[in-house]
């Protein structure tokens, strides 16, 4: 019996030995500076993920309001916080990284990327180029209307305004084509 004590004392001691070890280990608080990124896509028909340092979507057919949307990295802010984008003409993909870059990387492996969507054919942006996150709120949306006509794809960039993009995620790439044959 006195083994099964001593046993017992030592394992409980071992338990709170090591859950010391692992204090904070479950921490993931941001302090860094706020910043903002793209997260996902709010359309029903899309399939998309993130791919390198990017988001990249997939839609099939038209939508009035398709949302991507944008988060903020960082605590709620008191004040409305606006974020400016762009659609690039062309990017370049680092294939060494897997990363898209709006300047031509300074070695031989990457790829032009060019978007062959035309706004007010394929789409429209319906937010004027600003995307507002509220005040104590995390996120914000990037509103379009998708009209393909044949499969595109375009290529969105944050910009800074009110709040820096994050390097992780300022570019979205959304692959759109006209609703798909039954």
């Amino acid at each position: 019996m006195r083994k099964i004590i001593i046993s017992l004392t030592i394992i409980v001691a071992m338990g709170f030995v090591t859950q010391s070890c692992f204090d904070g280990l479950n921490d993931f608080t941001y302090d860094g500076p706020p910043v903002v990124e793209f997260s996902n896509l709010s359309h029903d028909n899309a399939s998309w993920t993130s791919v390198g340092a990017h988001w990249s979507a997939v839609i099939e057919g038209d939508d009035p309001d398709a949302a991507i949307q944008v988060a903020l990295v960082g605590p709620h802010q008191a004040e409305d916080n606006e974020i400016s984008y762009y659609v690039a003409d062309q990017l370049y993909r680092d294939t060494d990284a897997n990363r898209l870059r709006v300047e031509q990387p300074d070695h031989d492996e990457w790829e032009l990327m060019e978007t062959t969507a035309e706004e007010g054919v394929d789409y429209n942006i319906l937010d004027g180029g600003v995307i507002t996150i509220p005040a104590n709120s995390s996120f914000g949306s990037l509103s379009m209307e998708l009209t393909p006509t044949e499969d595109v794809e375009l290529f969105i960039v944050l910009e800074e305004r009110d709040l820096a993009p994050s390097e992780n995620y300022k570019f979205f790439r959304v692959n759109i084509s006209p609703e798909a044959a039954e």
